[in-house]
């Protein structure tokens, strides 16, 4: 019986934390309320107040949980055979869908970066996003090294911190001109960066 209650007290949880992240993008992080998180979770507040001890920390709990989510998706598929022109593709079709594809995640992080100039914890989030991107950049880069595709002293940390700052920029250009560039083009400018 504890397992089934661990079980679902995990389920709810997590829940929680999705019906925070729709509503922390489409509300913004200072318009979307506790309300908002548990009518979106079928939820009663003080049901939320049991899991989160307060908004902010179900803020920041809701963006680890959706940028864990991310990056475990692209690396499971950045691992699979391949080029590294493939695996550099495949890793940004994935951060395409998350990012530019996903309704209101780009106005959403923008909002973030602006509020981590005051708030430590929202910083905290932006740091850990943008190291994620790194890391991911680098686990590709190294294996084109690995492989020969790149060359032996290709400097994969300054290459995977240029492509991680590039998708933020990109991300500002999108909201900036309204319309994303689209994957290729994307994909054309990361393969620039690296000089493929």
């Amino acid at each position: 019986m504890p397992r089934i209650s661990a079980e679902r007290e995990e389920a709810t949880r997590r829940s929680i934390l999705r019906a925070a992240r729709n509503a922390f993008v489409v509300r913004g992080f200072h318009e979307a309320t506790t309300h908002d998180v548990a009518r979106e979770a079928g939820l009663s507040v003080g049901s939320i107040y049991t899991y989160f001890s307060s908004k902010d920390d179900l803020i920041h709990e809701s963006v680890l949980a959706a940028n864990q989510e991310e990056t475990d998706a692209i690396i499971r598929d950045v691992q699979s055979t391949g080029t590294l022109r493939e695996k550099l593709a495949r890793a940004i079709d994935g951060w395409y869908a998350y990012t530019l594809d996903a309704q209101g995640v780009p106005a959403f992080l923008a909002e973030a970066w602006a509020a981590s100039t005051r708030k430590p914890l929202i910083r905290d989030l932006i740091a850990r996003r943008h190291e994620r991107t790194v890391t991911v950049a680098s686990m590709i880069l190294q294996e084109g090294v690995a492989s020969g595709d790149l060359a032996a002293d290709f400097d994969v940390g300054a290459a995977s911190r240029a492509v991680a700052a590039m998708l933020d920029g990109i991300v500002l250009e999108a909201i900036g001109s309204g319309a994303p560039p689209s994957r290729f083009e994307v994909r054309r400018r990361v393969e620039l960066v690296i000089g493929l």
